[in-house]
């Protein structure tokens, strides 16, 4: 069911509900109105009949009963009708129209002084008096043709105009539903002529801040965000391509040229050591690759046990000085806790480790003296890991890029490597629910801090 057309039930159903209760409420309290008028002219047809009849001697029945017939007000098939103290009637103004009132009804009359009640289509008001000849009821009753007749006609009145407002609500509730969702209609509009040639378009915010402005912007700011992963996602298979691309050329290359001519044993050997060193590159960066698609959010199979932060970095730091003979990692500065809980994370250590050689490789392969400089330290429920370098450092403009994959600043281009180990490492300490930030000034060297989640707190 569309929006439109559930906002103009609802608000329809809301309304009538509101009409229904409005309307009975207005017909209760008319009608309980004319109830009370219809009982008072009852009551006081009884109390004069009962004085003229038994408080003035000259009056008898049947001069009451001429009085009753002059009268101008008399109500339709008006009865009045007395019984003495032995329930019998002496007294009736109606010999036609007779309520079958047996003693317990009159007993009720005596007890009470009055009672109000109906009998079949008459409303009946009964009312006692006692005088010296002894305690008397008399019995008022008639039909209230026109209240009655009001009532019909309230009620068709009401009933008319519930249908009439509830036809209005239902095509004004369709109207205003219809101007609220013109805006919402226009930006689905707006959405589904953006394609993904095209991402670069925005939708055109509203001058007021309201809800529908406040949706613009989020959309807004979501296809910034999906621009900016497309164009991450085309950056990225390019330079995949292209590191792909450059050792296969090589590869090719040799081979193509040593098949020209006979070569001596030498040279055969010279040409597969090269070969054999760029198929290297090949497999290094397939595994980078691979560890890098491995640790997706929606992919977390590797396995857990409890590690020790400090192991790990000294095994990490013994991998980089192997990786090449120029290659130097210093410690600076360590502040380990007496609780070795507090200096542990649950994790897999070689994931671990391969983070933090990622970036002490990138502090020894940039820095000026092929050293990094490592700091371990822990604050209350945090392990700290710092690795600093004195290379060219990263300007601002190139530091948010920096965890993206393949990407290379222009201080790092030309030094040989992919651009993926730091974008793996980020992702290995999110795995870990840690935080890996880089600080970096031009010419004097960048700082990578990492934060990782205690087993135990302080």
């Amino acid at each position: 069911m569309q929006i439109r057309l559930r906002l103009t039930l609802q608000f329809s159903i809301v309304v009538f509900f509101f009409l229904v209760l409005s309307f009975g409420l207005i017909y209760y309290f008319l009608f309980r109105y004319n109830q009370e008028q219809f009982h008072e002219r009852l009551y006081a047809k009884a109390i004069t009949s009962g004085r003229l009849l038994l408080h003035i001697e000259q009056v008898d029945s049947s001069l009451l009963k001429i009085i009753d017939r002059a009268k101008y007000d008399v109500l339709y098939s008006e009865n009045i009708s007395v019984y003495d103290s032995a329930n019998q009637e002496v007294y009736t103004n109606n010999d036609t129209i007779t309520f079958q009132l047996g003693p317990s009804d009159l007993d009720i009359v005596r007890r009470n002084g009055t009672r109000y009640f109906s009998y079949q289509e008459f409303q009946v008001v009964g009312v006692r008096f006692r005088d010296r000849q002894g305690e008397f009821v008399v019995i008022a009753g008639a039909i209230d043709v026109a209240g009655d007749g009001l009532m019909r006609n309230l009620r068709a009145l009401l009933i008319a105009l519930l249908l009439v407002s509830t036809l209005i609500v239902l095509v004004t509730g369709w109207i205003f539903a219809g101007r609220a969702l013109k805006p919402i209609n226009a930006l689905i509009a707006d959405v589904e002529s953006i394609s993904e040639q095209d991402l670069e378009r925005r939708l055109k915010e509203p001058r007021y801040n309201d809800e529908i402005g406040k949706l613009i912007r989020i959309f807004n700011g979501l296809l910034a965000r999906i621009d900016r992963a497309f164009g991450l996602q085309r950056s990225f298979v390019s330079n995949v391509s292209h590191e792909l691309k450059n050792p296969l050329t090589k590869i090719t290359s040799q081979l193509e040229v040593t098949l020209l001519n006979a070569r001596s044993n030498e040279e055969y050997r010279k040409t597969i050591e090269s070969v054999l060193e760029d198929t290297r590159e090949l497999n290094l960066l397939s595994t980078s690759l691979l560890d890098l698609a491995s640790l997706h959010e929606e992919n977390r199979t590797f396995s857990i046990t409890k590690v020790r932060v400090d192991e790990v970095l000294w095994e990490a730091m013994e991998k980089v000085r192997g990786l090449d003979p120029q290659y130097h990692t210093e410690v600076v500065k360590v502040e380990l806790p007496d609780n070795e809980e507090r200096v542990s994370i649950y994790g897999n250590p070689y994931l671990l480790r391969t983070a933090l050689i990622n970036i002490m490789e990138n502090a020894c392969k940039f820095s000026y003296d092929h050293s990094a400089r490592v700091s371990l330290f822990c604050t209350p429920s945090k392990i700290h890991i710092r690795v600093a370098d004195h290379g060219p450092g990263i300007d601002e403009a190139s530091l948010k890029d920096v965890f993206q994959p393949f990407f290379r600043g222009d201080q790092t281009s030309r030094t040989k490597g992919y651009g993926i180990g730091l974008s793996l490492s980020q992702r290995i300490v999110r795995v870990y629910e840690g935080e890996i930030q880089i600080s970096s000034r031009v010419g004097v060297g960048t700082e990578v801090l990492v934060t990782l989640p205690a087993i135990d707190k302080f």
